[in-house]
């Protein structure tokens, strides 16, 4: 049976044939913005600065001293460590120039680069530089491999045992930063690593953010709970939102009643060819149906450091075997309250498997 290592290497393999097809001599990956999640899913570990990959040669992830014990511990691709801050640009750069000559072309996805790094990789390397952010980068790291979704089965389970932990927690007078506690202490118990980003309780007209946190205040009867969490096992993390209410109120009993079916006529579209503009249509024109104003985000997120897809209302991306994201969309009504749900949905060889499955309305 597969390991999540092993699925690296596949990815590694898959990375090597891209160069191939794209005439790339280096591939230079950055730890920006997600990437430590990027470097889990080829590396097996999230630590490291930069990993260079040569077509012909030894693969290197370079890291600081800080983080070398756990990158040399974690990760399959050797790892070399950065002699300073002052240094690692020009470190780097030697190393990927040791496979490069005049006219060779390093791809990277210079958008991760700071203006700084870009004049001086652009300078310093003896290759031309190559954005290969919406190339490469979404091929390699388009989603998951068939047998590799049982890691995320088993993470999004977490976030179901999280999300029911938040609303058996609902009582009038109970913290919102309690039920956080008690959120986060069920996942932990039952095998979360950590959290991909802070757990999320946000109650009464809070719960209108599209971005709460957990603060004092208290829970009322009549008011929503919202809930998002995002609970992480070897780099593959769930995120899933649900909105609860307490006691009974017909108004805000419609609202959950119109995102849930906003969200189901989402799922139910999903399969291979499927272009994600369409689901984030579908999910805008239910909720207008039943007299909701649109909502300011897009409909969902890729997962677990994976680059695709973007589900919004301008994505050019189609929907693939693998693909892994969030259908999340919202009602927000400023100073009353607000409904969110979001379910974790991979596509498959002809349609979709929901990966979290707690009850968007108990």
């Amino acid at each position: 049976m597969s390991e999540p290592v092993d699925f690296c290497r596949r990815r590694y393999s898959h990375l090597k044939e891209q160069m191939e097809e794209h005439g790339l001599d280096v591939v230079y990956l950055l730890n920006d913005a997600g990437g430590g999640a990027r470097f889990k899913r080829i590396a097996d570990t999230s630590s490291g600065v930069a990993l260079i990959v040569p077509i012909d040669g030894v693969p290197k992830l370079f890291c600081y001293s800080v983080n070398i014990n756990s990158a040399r511990d974690e990760s399959w691709i050797q790892v070399e460590q950065l002699e300073s801050r002052a240094k690692a640009k020009e470190q780097i750069a030697c190393y990927a120039n040791q496979h490069l000559r005049e006219g060779s072309t390093v791809g990277a996805p210079l958008g991760g680069f700071n203006h700084a790094g870009y004049a001086y990789y652009r300078e310093n390397l003896k290759g031309e530089l190559v954005d290969v952010g919406k190339t490469v980068i979404p091929e390699v790291f388009y989603g998951l491999h068939p047998d590799e979704v049982r890691y995320h089965r088993r993470v999004s389970r977490l976030a179901d045992v999280a999300c029911s932990a938040a609303r058996e927690a609902m009582r009038p007078g109970v913290a919102e930063y309690e039920i956080a506690a008690e959120a986060e202490y069920a996942m932990r118990r039952e095998g979360a690593e950590h959290t991909s980003f802070q757990t999320i309780v946000s109650t009464g007209p809070r719960s209108a953010y599209s971005h709460g946190w957990p603060t004092s205040r208290r829970l009322k009867d009549g008011e929503f709970m919202l809930v998002d969490l995002g609970p992480s096992i070897d780099g593959y993390a769930a995120d899933e939102t649900r909105t609860y209410l307490l006691g009974s109120d017909p108004k805000k009993e419609k609202m959950l009643e119109a995102m849930d079916m906003a969200v189901e006529a989402v799922i139910q579209m999903v399969k291979p060819g499927v272009e994600c503009s369409e689901l984030d249509a579908a999910s805008r024109r239910v909720l207008k149906e039943h007299g909701y104003p649109d909502y300011p985000h897009s409909l969902g997120h890729p997962l677990s450091g994976f680059a695709v897809p973007n589900l919004s209302k301008t994505s050019g991306h189609v929907l693939r075997e693998g693909m892994l994201f969030t259908v999340e969309p919202g009602i927000y009504l400023s100073g009353y309250g607000g409904v969110r749900m979001e379910e974790n949905v991979v596509v498959t060889e002809d349609g979709f498997e929901q990966l979290t499955k707690s009850p968007r309305i108990p």
